[in-house]
């Protein structure tokens, strides 16, 4: 069965939350050490990383969560449309020509595009509006994402061919509760990968960024103080010089830079939604920083919160009699969702046994009646949700290998009783 249209499940003209995956091709190791020949391509995870860093500067798209593993990477965005409807032409311009100055940089480097080159683009009102398009779009993002990192990698190894398994797979994330479960998940990879013994030392992953920012350790920014190649009034283009020139005036520009020392985090979305935001859609939510798309928070919890939530969901197994009451910090969590904190504990330890089949992560309600706005009949979400998004805990049948209601709204994890379920993956 043909999978369903990415514009579909996230539609370009509305903002989305959306979990975005990649994985190298055939499962291969190319971001880590090789098992047949041992060799270690760990530094391209630093790579995938510094280009997220750069895409965030430039698209209309939050970055909420990420994690770089040997062989393959997790996203989760919030694209914003409604933003990009605003920008001015000159200003769509000179963010999509400081990412594309004129063919493919395996530098990774954001230039500063030269009048010529901002007047080129703006006396073509059709490209103009695709552009504008493209800022909001996952596809070109994951397009910008993804390709680089593929031919950096390939003039690394001296061959052609693919790098990555597919061009990426989309969840669209339809409520809170699926944002919260996607992101924890995402954040948990390395730790449930046995890659990490702690949050903090999770390597490549936004939890990490987050707990570093948050003891204000700063990093060198890779957005700001973007690389002149050419006079910006000059009438000189970038398409006129060889690409050794391009090199060599990256390389000079790079020695002569003085880096802009910024917090750890501060390219990712915020994590807490502040109670003082503007609600109202005319008023601009863009970032002051130029670092990120927007300056608002997505999740209702402190860092220190989700941390706890994290922590929680990792010491859960059923059958672990230790752990029968939840926090305090996921019962208020549980309590404005509507849903058992027992539930929420297996979406975020089993999320990709519960939801890898979905395309669509949510309340079955808003997942059908999304569908039917679409204009469509069907649409593939998870069976599970319905036994998922309730007040009424679940738990996994051994015998017949499925998750079920738990008797008496308990399940046996709670209770102390006997419970196995297989590893999340």
């Amino acid at each position: 069965m043909p999978r369903p249209l990415r514009d579909d499940v996230l539609p370009p003209d509305e903002s989305c939350f959306a979990h975005l995956y990649n994985r190298c091709v055939q499962g291969t190791y190319l971001c880590g050490i090789d098992p047949a020949t041992g060799k270690d391509y760990s530094h391209r995870k630093k790579w995938i990383v510094e280009r997220l860093e750069q895409l965030a500067s430039v698209f209309l798209i939050d970055i909420l969560g990420f994690a770089v593993l040997d062989n393959h990477l997790h996203v989760v965005v919030r694209t914003l449309p409604d933003e990009v409807k605003k920008l001015t032409d000159r200003q769509v311009a000179i963010r999509w020509l400081s990412l594309h100055p004129g063919w493919l940089l395996d530098e990774f480097v954001c230039v500063e595009p030269t009048e010529a080159q901002i007047k080129e683009l703006l006396a073509d009102p059709e490209k103009i509006e695709q552009v504008r398009r493209n800022l909001s779009s996952p596809s070109t993002f994951m397009k910008d994402l993804c390709e680089p990192i593929s031919k950096r990698a390939n003039k690394e190894d001296g061959r052609k061919g693919h790098f990555w398994e597919d061009r990426f797979q989309a969840q669209r994330l339809m409520d809170i509760l699926a944002i919260l479960v996607c992101v924890a998940y995402v954040d948990l990879n390395l730790i449930r990968a046995a890659m990490a013994s702690s949050l903090v030392g999770s390597n490549f992953t936004s939890i990490q960024a987050r707990i570093l920012g948050s003891q204000n350790q700063m990093a060198p920014s890779l957005a700001l103080g973007k690389v002149s190649i050419c006079d910006v009034q000059a009438t000189e283009s970038i398409k006129d010089l060889s690409k050794a020139e391009i090199r060599r005036r990256i390389e000079a520009a790079r020695k002569q830079a003085d880096p802009t020392m910024v917090l750890k985090d501060a390219w990712i979305a915020k994590l807490t939604i502040d109670a003082n935001q503007s609600v109202n859609p005319n008023d601009s939510h863009l970032s002051k920083s130029g670092l990120r798309a927007s300056d608002r928070g997505f999740l209702d919890v402190t860092l220190e919160q989700y941390i706890k939530i994290l922590y929680e969901s990792l010491r859960y197994r059923p059958g672990n009699a230790s752990l029968q009451e939840p926090s305090e910090e996921l019962t208020e969590v549980s309590k404005t969702l509507g849903v058992a904190p027992e539930n929420i504990r297996w979406m975020i330890s089993d999320y990709k046994r519960i939801f890898r089949r979905s395309c669509r992560v949510g309340n079955p309600e808003s997942v059908r009646k999304e569908a039917q706005r679409r204009g469509r009949k069907w649409t593939k979400y998870s069976r599970h949700s319905e036994l998922f998004y309730s007040n009424k805990s679940v738990e996994f049948d051994v015998e017949n290998g499925r998750f079920r209601r738990a008797k008496n709204g308990v399940s046996r994890s709670e209770s102390g009783g006997k419970s196995t379920r297989k590893s999340a993956g």
